[in-house]
């Protein structure tokens, strides 16, 4: 099959590899670049050792499947990437996104080909009615909903997200669902004039009051931003640590405003599988809504483009095909 294999950073290349085994595949028929895949590309990262296959956030066609597996050869599906073990004492305690003995696909999904363990065929595959790339969105809606799981929104909530990416934004697409008063603060003028053409409230950096939020998501890799809204939100919120920080990062949290204030700090990284299953059923609900986001397309022989206009700050969500 053809591969787009990540050979270090800045490093891509268009291969041809052996197909994986097993008896459940899925023929990719798109997958997204999410922020991990971006940062990797240009960074290097500790959980993705070259060469490898990088994507996640995919759809695609049941190319092979046994009898009884509740799916025929054809039917479309969004697949998890992972998903917790259901037993383990992580899972028990309702942290499946933090279990230690996942389910996983056989690779990245900037491929042509995609094997699924069977044992995960059944929570981990989701039927679609038809191929739509907003499904795509599942896996990344996943994540925010298993961080909002985390956090203390209230009708009353006013929340505060600091970074107006993808992510950003689909927390606020879900804050503005619930009725939430909602902003994002964003220090580009381009991405602010995007996300306001979604109907969100945008303001720049140096004119947010932290005092006047509630709930702030840090959703930009920034430590100093996390210790200036612990510092800032108001008494009893809550600040949720969702971007990944630089390795080694310490952070600095203002103890009197954890102590006297009453303020929480949380955090998460990945989704668990109850989440991954109400974000299809989210995007199902009105895949157009959530289609707007995929701003670029490109096939896989032109992914070095594809990455660079993602870095470049040009599109939301980028869509590669085979």
């Amino acid at each position: 099959m053809k591969a787009l294999m990540y050979l270090g950073e800045k490093n891509l290349e268009v291969q041809n590899i052996p197909d994986p085994e097993g008896e459940f595949l899925v023929r990719v028929h798109g997958c997204d670049i999410c922020g991990t895949d971006l940062k990797t590309w240009l960074h290097g990262h500790p959980n993705f050792k070259p060469p490898c296959i990088l994507g996640h956030e995919f759809i695609g066609t049941v190319e092979r499947t046994p009898q009884n597996s509740g799916f025929s050869v054809g039917d479309a599906v969004v697949v998890a990437p992972y998903g917790e073990c259901g037993e383990c004492e992580l899972c028990q305690r309702d942290a499946g996104e933090l279990c230690k003995h996942k389910h996983n696909v056989s690779s990245g999904a900037f491929c042509e080909l995609v094997s699924v363990p069977l044992d995960f065929v059944k929570s981990g595959v989701i039927k679609l009615d038809f191929l739509d790339d907003a499904y795509t969105l599942v896996e990344p809606l996943a994540c925010v909903l298993t961080a909002m799981d985390k956090m203390h929104i209230t009708e009353k909530s006013n929340v505060l997200i600091a970074g107006g990416g993808p992510m950003g934004m689909l927390f606020a697409l879900m804050l503005m669902a619930k009725n939430v008063s909602v902003t994002i603060s964003e220090p580009v003028e381009a991405r602010r004039n995007q996300v306001s053409s979604f109907g969100v409230r945008t303001t720049v950096p140096d004119d947010v009051n932290a005092s006047e939020y509630d709930n702030i998501v840090v959703a930009v890799n920034l430590p100093s931003l996390v210790e200036e809204y612990v510092k800032g939100v108001g008494d009893n919120g809550t600040l949720h640590v969702f971007a990944g920080m630089p390795g080694g990062t310490i952070l600095a949290l203002d103890a009197a405003a954890i102590h006297y204030r009453g303020v929480t700090v949380t955090g998460s990284s990945g989704f668990n599988l109850p989440a991954f299953h109400r974000a299809y059923e989210i995007i199902k609900a009105d895949p157009a809504h959530f289609r707007r986001l995929i701003t670029h397309r490109f096939r896989m022989d032109d992914a070095v483009q594809a990455f660079e206009t993602l870095a470049a700050g040009q599109a939301f969500k980028v869509f590669i095909q085979p």
